[in-house]
């Protein structure tokens, strides 16, 4: 697979709160060259809220500049591992797309793109734990991409089925796809990784994990709160100046880290080509960029 060049790299710490503002929800870009990625605000309030990215984001992809976007949550939900998406299903989701459409019909009332209304759905709920109820469903399930992530160690990811607690991702990926859902709808020249093989000239969205980056940088596996480890994986990630920005949280270094990331990364055509990545892992997992 030849990807060709990008003119803009997008690295975003997502959000899957109720919201509508969302302190945690962090973008940065960098262009072709070495330089260090910066920190976008929202253009029109103090917090970026799910509507206002996808507006900014779609504004990208609209603008003639081919984009490369990485959001750190799960593309689609696991199904290898059973061969379906849920067990004691009777209904056939064929792959990630009708995954999506089933999501959107459940969550259409969400407002801000919020995918609360799928894990109180009757046919999903049992699957889920959450803060005050674990399904009789609920089971660890992981895809294929997150078990091979864990074997390099390159972190531990966690299953979307887990809706509790600080690291839980179920509710940042319900809301993703609900984004991604949209995003491919309403932008023409924009391919989602793995699921669809993009031409040269397409812009694509790929699914990250902050973590593994900061693994391969050599750096540890938890959060990034201070400039000086900062630093240690920009540099790792080609760029040839510090970040000089006053202060750093975790998530924004998750989206500096992933915006370098995918301007180093991305030209190595064996990352876009895992070993793990079958054609039944594309159809109905997806994968992570940047797990081998």
């Amino acid at each position: 697979m030849h990807t060709g060049e990008f003119d803009l790299f997008v690295g975003v710490d997502w959000s899957g709160a109720k919201g509508p503002n969302l302190p945690g929800l962090k973008v940065a870009v960098c262009g072709p060259d070495q330089k260090t990625p910066t920190l976008v605000a929202n253009p029109i309030s103090k917090h970026w809220t799910r509507p206002a990215f996808v507006n900014w984001l779609l504004e990208q992809l609209q603008s003639g500049q081919r984009v490369l976007c990485g959001m750190d949550f799960s593309f689609c939900f696991p199904w290898l591992d059973r061969d379906a998406y849920r067990k004691g299903s009777s209904e056939q989701i064929e792959g990630w797309l009708q995954f999506w459409h089933q999501l959107e019909e459940i969550c259409a009332n969400d407002p801000g793109f919020y995918g609360g209304a799928f894990a109180t759905d009757l046919d999903w709920q049992d699957h889920f734990a959450t803060s005050v109820r674990v399904g009789p469903a609920y089971d660890r399930r992981l895809r294929v991409t997150e078990a091979a992530c864990q074997h390099q160690g390159l972190g531990t990811p966690e299953t979307v089925f887990n809706l509790r607690g600080a690291r839980q991702v179920g509710k940042s990926s319900l809301a993703g796809m609900r984004v991604l859902h949209h995003v491919r709808s309403a932008a023409a020249q924009v391919a989602v990784w793995p699921f669809e093989t993009p031409n040269t000239e397409q812009s694509v969205l790929v699914e990250t994990f902050p973590t593994a980056f900061v693994c391969m940088a050599g750096a540890g596996s938890g959060k990034i709160r201070d400039q000086g480890r900062l630093n240690e994986v920009l540099a790792y990630f080609g760029c040839k100046s510090a970040y000089s920005g006053a202060g750093i949280t975790d998530d924004e270094a998750d989206a500096l880290v992933t915006s370098a990331a995918l301007r180093h990364l991305s030209p190595r055509s064996h990352w876009w080509q895992p070993e793990g990545l079958s054609d039944r892992v594309r159809r109905y997992e997806g994968w992570t960029f940047g797990v081998r």
